[in-house]
């Protein structure tokens, strides 16, 4: 056998068992679970291919931690817990459907059950007449440790059943997303490291040896598992799952029981783009042969069942090398630190850049150039760093140095009393005329298609761009717009036409692109209605433009200001010459009758009629508000298809009205 193979084993053993030392024993990540997964597949193959490499101790044989530093008692499990196989290929569910077909050749109508893959710590909790005596974690698989007095902190675990069974139930103990923003706020005041993720929280606290530590952190409990399910009557998984919540077991109640692999891969689907409207963390879907009756004939392996596959979503935090640090001035000068990074892919997309927000937050987290970190997308959109691992610095990393002058003109930089933005103080600076320019041109805004980056960048270079209302001078060049990359004939006319077209845009959305500090859409949107044109806005004084609700303080200061500004007055005296639109029009439907002013609405679920952001420009349309969460704030929730935590604490709070989308489109009738 090639030398390089057996050196290969044994280095992927080693890195996953210190993967593992870490993730089961420390309770810190410090690699994503896709590099981890992409590991042990690897380590699985050569075994597979190799069999005289293969080793009973090997990390691709073993369920979860040795145990070695456990703090609590080792317990034996009477029947072993058992890990998932995982993928992140659709194909490979395929696969799975393929093999449990051929293994049960006779038998007809196989059914799966599709639940959610909670990202917690699994938990196997043990019942004598109905009461609550033992509860165990995993551990290695074969042997738990005892917790038994931290989960029964947790107020979601019944101690008592509504029936007097025998019994053993497993589940997934998490931390919510809310009680997690809570827990790490509450961290930072104290100057502690926050925690990572919600699992490594979760995990971290049950293993607390104070249990009123467990108690105060609201810890929560959703079971999936019912052991031996067919000694107390049940023959399918979704019996199971029905028979344990009228025992008194939380359970997600969100599952599926579909019959063909179509169904399923559908409602993977749906649950990858709905999941953010869960209160806990999820990073896939499991999927159970529903007939119990087929477990014994498909049997498992000596770490996974093969009625069972979860299928993951893609990685939303993964880790890389931070191998730089680049600048980026905004609109309104703010320098912001961008990182520069070995390219790795995240929620499906290759992120070679990653933001650091300011640099406070590089010390508070300690970043410095060439260390491993892991970055995410926040709201799946931007990429951020969000931690370092400082257990793989090599001592070469160095330390990231604050600017002195504005990297791209060289300006003076500032920063205001009680702020962490750094920002550049020269009006005249290329990068936020660039920024400028790309707000006022974007699709909530003036809404020009086909001016994009490379366009203005080239046009500033040139000095054909000076100001916002040069956009509407580009006619002039025509040939100049030829000539540049990927342009021609028809891309010039199809832009000089948008630009003429943006002219005719609703007056709020050229208010909001103004840039205006502090006025977004929404005050856009209401600043349009009650000023009814530009004039007039420039004439109110800061004391009536408080009169007008959703106008504080800080906007009614900055809105004064900024049409003090000579050169803005400048601006807008051009855009008017090129005929742009600063009068609302008095017409039924522009949002002069304001119906929702006042009002705050939330949508969730999947919906029939709009898109999330359609939905949302209908409200701020007829004057209401969006909110980003259910709160006592919260007037109206739009209710769509499978509305999830979002509906339930809206129910809860019982303050808060609910609509169906019909009653929503009723109302705007």
């Amino acid at each position: 056998m090639d030398d390089r193979i057996i050196s290969r084993v044994r280095e992927l053993r080693e890195k996953i068992e210190r993967y593992n030392y870490f993730y089961y024993v420390k309770n810190e990540s410090i690699v994503s679970d896709y590099e981890y997964d992409k590991l042990l597949k690897e380590l699985e193959d050569y075994e597979g291919e190799y069999p005289e490499l293969k080793d009973e101790n090997s990390p691709s044989q073993i369920v979860g931690s040795s145990l070695k530093e456990t703090k609590f008692t080792k317990v034996v499990h009477k029947k072993p817990m058992l890990s998932l196989s995982n993928t992140y290929n659709i194909k490979d569910v395929e696969d799975f459907n393929t093999r449990v077909k051929k293994i049960l050749s006779s038998e007809q109508n196989i059914d799966y059950v599709l639940e959610l893959k909670l990202d917690g710590l699994s938990i196997s909790l043990h019942y004598e007449k109905g009461v609550l005596v033992q509860g165990l974690t995993r551990g290695d698989g074969s042997i738990g440790e005892d917790v038994t007095e931290n989960i029964m902190q947790i107020s979601s675990i019944p101690r008592f059943l509504k029936d007097e069974v025998d019994i053993e139930v497993r589940g997934e103990i998490v931390l919510p997303l809310s009680e997690f923003e809570k827990l790490n706020e509450v961290r930072v005041k104290n100057e502690e490291e926050p925690f990572a993720n919600p699992r490594n929280a979760a995990s971290g606290t049950l293993r607390q040896l104070d249990s009123e530590i467990v108690k105060q952190r609201n810890l929560d409990c959703y079971f999936y598992y019912l052991v031996d399910s067919e000694q107390h009557g049940v023959a399918k998984h979704n019996e199971s799952l029905k028979y344990i919540a009228e025992l008194g077991f939380k359970t997600t109640g969100i599952y599926d029981v579909c019959k063909s692999i179509d169904e399923l891969e559908e409602r993977i689907q749906y649950w990858e783009e709905h999941r953010e409207n869960l209160d806990y963390e999820t990073d896939g879907m499991v999927i159970k042969v529903d007939q119990l009756g087929f477990y014994d004939k498909l049997g498992a392996t000596t770490k996974s069942p093969r009625w069972a596959i979860a299928y993951k979503f893609p990685a939303k935090q993964v880790s890389t090398r931070l191998l730089d640090v680049s600048y980026q001035v905004g609109r309104m000068g703010t320098v912001t630190p961008v990182a520069e990074l070995e390219p790795v892919e995240v929620s499906g997309s290759v992120v070679r850049r990653a933001s650091l927000h300011n640099f406070d937050e590089i010390k508070r987290k300690e970043i410095k150039i060439g260390d491993k970190v892991f970055i995410e997308k926040a709201a799946e959109i931007i990429p951020q760093v969000v931690r370092v691992v400082k257990e793989a610095r090599s001592g070469e990393e160095r330390e990231i140095v604050e600017p002195e002058k504005c990297p791209v003109c060289g300006g003076e930089l500032e920063r205001k009393l009680g702020e962490v933005a750094l920002k550049c103080m020269n009006d005249r600076c290329p990068a936020k005329l660039q920024r400028r320019i790309e707000y006022f041109v974007s699709r909530d805004a003036m809404n020009i298609d086909g001016l994009g980056t490379k366009i203005v960048e080239r046009f500033i270079e040139i000095g054909k761009l000076k100001d916002v209302s040069d956009v509407y001078d580009l006619h002039l060049y025509r040939e100049e717009l030829e000539n540049l990359e990927k342009m021609g004939k028809k891309s010039v006319e199809n832009l000089i036409l948008s630009i003429e077209e943006s002219k005719k845009r609703e007056y709020s959305k050229t208010l909001y692109a103004l840039g205006i500090p502090f006025v977004g859409k929404y005050l856009a949107n209401v600043l349009s209605v009650e000023s009814k044109n530009i004039d007039r806005l420039m004439e109110m004084g800061e004391e009536e433009l408080l009169t007008i609700d959703g106008v504080g303080k800080k906007v009614a200061h900055s809105v004064y200001q900024f049409f003090k500004n000579e050169d803005n007055l400048a601006m807008i005296d051009r855009l008017k010459n090129y005929g742009v639109n600063f009068q609302e029009k008095s017409s039924e439907g522009t949002g002069e009758e304001l119906k929702f002013k006042g009002k705050t609405f939330l949508a969730t679920g999947k919906l029939k009629h709009y898109t999330r952001n359609g939905i949302k420009e209908v409200i701020e349309k007829f004057g209401g508000e969006n909110l980003s969460g259910v709160s006592k704030k919260l007037d109206y929730l739009i209710v769509g298809e499978k509305a999830g935590s979002k509906l339930k604490k809206a129910q809860e709070l019982g303050n808060i009205t609910i609509l169906s989308e019909e009653e929503f489109l009723n109302m705007i009738s």
